[in-house]
């Protein structure tokens, strides 16, 4: 029922006609989500992402000052707005922008890894007990027990599924154990159905890792949105929602977490024809708010000075104590972590890594909203993360978007033409991170960007592509898609964030840049990064691009040995004890060093850059 003073008004989604009943006064983004409408907005509704566009038909309100910044005067007179900053007035239609495609870079970027060793814990027992008689009258347990050739802890709910199974069995089933706990009865021809998952929980994606612990085959792999989205785009902003709406604001954003994760599991196990409950060991990583919100454990002193997290080692429970859809007494570990900002995901690519193995000098990036570094010397490690903001997820830019169908992905030159390749194969509707860091690196290589970020006019064919003056400044990568001056600015920020840390590495560790011998980027978008751009922009040290390896999914892949393997724990735990965290915010010299990296190369170090090709 519409409060006092509101009133029902039809709301009409284009071009499919359905029609809402939304209240006056309500957020209109808020409320074409509620409705199931699935519209991006990375900086929950403060108005600085610009992806929560909508296009009204008719009933378009009063465009405010953010419209203006986001949009051309054009594009105001046909309707666009900012859905976030807008109110419900009155009866209207809209047009949504489909977010087509799918998150799935995880998926394509995924490699079978063949483990050192596989143990998982999880074992499957065939026995055949004897039935009870007259001269044989033990407990049901105590056969059990014997015919497992010793102690195994038997939990509530499998003495109640006991006595059932054994009779319908007749005294014939196989028990399946994680480490030394029963944690279900078979009947025969189910003997062979045991199966684990690793699932990485990031911000934006959840990925997940089906395995056949009977052989250690991987048999599937599926990805999938972070339900959380719908709340906020980064850790912070979900903090704040949590915050604001206190115990019942945290039980939700772990409801859709768990929602998520179960989802995703369903589908891995619809796609290797299983049931969920044949799942019975998962292991999960992600950043720490993530993990935290998975437990709904109350991060809120992660976003606070000193920026302490309530978890660091890793958790072990069970499946139902969660709420997770696979068997109820299922082993759930969720990894280590190092600090409040350097989670699970980066100890698990730290382990793929083998990272503070080698006799070598080795830098780990992971980059993201946050990007976090890991710098290790012989056998020394130092880790710390860099507010990098949104930048490289394609928010807080002009007409950034996400990964998705009609993102520029790839920006280069050719011939003095620019080649744009757009995801899809489609006509381009806006720009992703790889796509981003990609035109910023190739206009800076011609001399259309000067090393302090400015777009400027010169002789080369290119300048043609420039419009507007001063801080409307902007440059035509194709048809409708522009990246502005403020955009490469927000670039700059989010590079000279990671830069600084890594800075700040090197100097704790008291080693130059030219000392290192491989840099490796992990996490899916480093996998979509090209190595010469990163050294265009200055993002990297000037290294030889040959030392710049991309692991992938190095959080997915970290999960996936823990899974195969419990005897890695250990290494797990020394890793977390090992390095050394460094809070950037603590040291004096990083303001210093992140103004000074937010500079772009210089025309020398381009051309050196390009003769060393």
């Amino acid at each position: 029922m519409p409060k006092v003073g509101q009133q029902e008004v039809r709301i009409t989604i284009l071009p499919d006609k359905k029609g809402i009943l939304l209240q006056t006064g309500e957020n209109l983004l808020v409320a074409l989500r509620r409705n199931g409408l699935d519209i991006p907005g990375p900086c929950n509704g403060a108005g600085t992402c610009g992806q929560c566009k909508v296009r009204f038909d008719q009933g378009a309100p009063t465009p405010n000052n953010e419209d203006n910044r986001f949009f051309r005067q054009e594009e105001i007179k046909r309707g666009w707005r900012l859905s976030c900053l807008h109110d419900v007035e009155g009866p209207a239609k809209i047009y949504v922008v489909p977010q087509t495609g799918r998150l799935d870079t995880k998926v394509r970027i995924d490699h079978v890894l063949e483990p050192k060793e596989f143990n998982p814990g999880v074992s499957v027992h065939p026995l055949c007990l004897t039935p009870p008689r007259r001269d044989d009258q033990r407990a049901d347990t105590l056969r059990l027990i014997e015919a497992l050739g010793g102690g195994a802890a038997i939990p509530l709910p499998i003495l109640r599924k006991l006595p059932t199974a054994l009779r319908a069995s007749e005294f014939v089933l196989s028990v399946v154990k994680v480490e030394d706990e029963i944690v279900d009865l078979l009947a025969d021809d189910r003997a062979n159905d045991i199966y684990g998952v690793a699932i990485d929980i990031g911000t934006t994606t959840l990925a997940g890792y089906l395995f056949d612990l009977g052989n250690g085959k991987q048999v599937a792999v599926h990805a999938d949105r972070n339900p959380q989205l719908a709340i906020g785009g980064d850790v912070i902003s979900r903090i704040q929602y949590g915050q604001e709406e206190g115990k019942e604001g945290f039980a939700k954003l772990q409801s859709l977490v768990l929602h998520g994760v179960n989802a995703l599991v369903e589908k891995l196990a619809g796609e290797a024809g299983i049931e969920p409950s044949s799942i019975y060991k998962m292991t999960v990583v992600g950043n720490p708010t993530m993990l935290h919100l998975l437990l709904n454990v109350d991060p809120t002193a992660i976003a606070n000075s000193p920026y302490a997290p309530v978890l660091r080692d890793g958790v072990a429970l069970r499946a139902n104590e969660l709420g997770l859809a696979i068997a109820p007494l299922a082993r759930v570990e969720i990894l280590p972590a190092i600090s409040g900002y350097v989670g699970a995901d980066i100890v698990a690519g730290m382990l793929y890594a083998n990272l503070g193995e080698r006799e070598a000098i080795e830098l780990l990036l992971d980059i993201g909203t946050n990007g976090e570094i890991v710098l290790a010397v012989e056998g020394r490690m130092f880790a710390c993360s860099t507010a990098a903001g949104p930048a490289f997820e394609g928010a807080s830019i002009s007409q950034g978007m996400s990964a998705l169908d009609g993102a520029i992905h790839r920006v280069y030159i050719h011939d003095q033409e620019l080649v744009c390749s757009v995801i899809g194969d489609k006509g381009a509707r806006g720009i992703c991170g790889s796509g981003l860091l990609d035109a910023v690196a190739e206009l800076r290589t011609i001399g259309l960007i000067d090393k302090s970020g400015r777009l400027r006019r010169t002789k080369h064919p290119l300048s043609l592509r420039i419009e507007g003056k001063g801080a409307a400044v902007r440059f035509l990568l194709s048809d409708g898609v522009y990246l502005t001056q403020k955009d490469i600015r927000e670039f700059q920020l989010a590079k000279g964030a990671i830069r600084a840390g890594i800075e700040v590495m090197l100097e704790c560790a008291g080693v130059e840049s030219a000392d290192i011998d491989r840099v490796l980027i992990g996490g899916a978008f480093g996998s979509s990064f090209r190595p010469e751009s990163l050294l265009h922009v200055g993002l990297l040290p000037p290294i030889n691009v040959e030392k710049i390896v991309s692991l992938g999914n190095s959080a997915g892949q970290g999960a996936k040995l823990a899974l195969q393997d419990r005897k890695i724990a250990p290494r797990l735990q020394q890793l977390i004890e090992e390095t050394e965290y460094v809070e950037l915010s603590f040291i004096k010299s990083f303001s210093s060093k992140f103004i000074k990296c937010m500079q772009l190369p210089t025309d020398e170090q381009i051309l050196q850059l390009q003769l060393e090709r």
